[in-house]
């Protein structure tokens, strides 16, 4: 099981563009807030799951969901 970022499918669906809008409203790192976007399995951080949700008037469940493993025979 993980916990995966949707942060790309969020930010587009808060009329960002990319990785570039998501990082100017944010004011994440740029590194940070490019790797989110890009990368589904990063996690972000407390304070940066914080910036994410003021930013955007947003929970951390808005961009972030549940994969279970692929193995249910357990």
């Amino acid at each position: 099981m993980s916990i995966n970022n949707t942060i790309a499918e969020f930010a587009k669906a808060q009329g960002c563009k990319n990785a570039y809008e998501f990082w100017k409203i944010t004011g994440l790192s740029q590194a940070t807030a490019y790797r989110l976007y890009n990368n589904p399995e990063a996690f972000p951080s407390k304070e940066t799951q914080d910036a994410i949700c003021k930013a955007f008037n947003a929970q951390p469940g808005d961009f972030m969901c549940y994969v279970p493993d692929g193995d249910e025979d357990e």
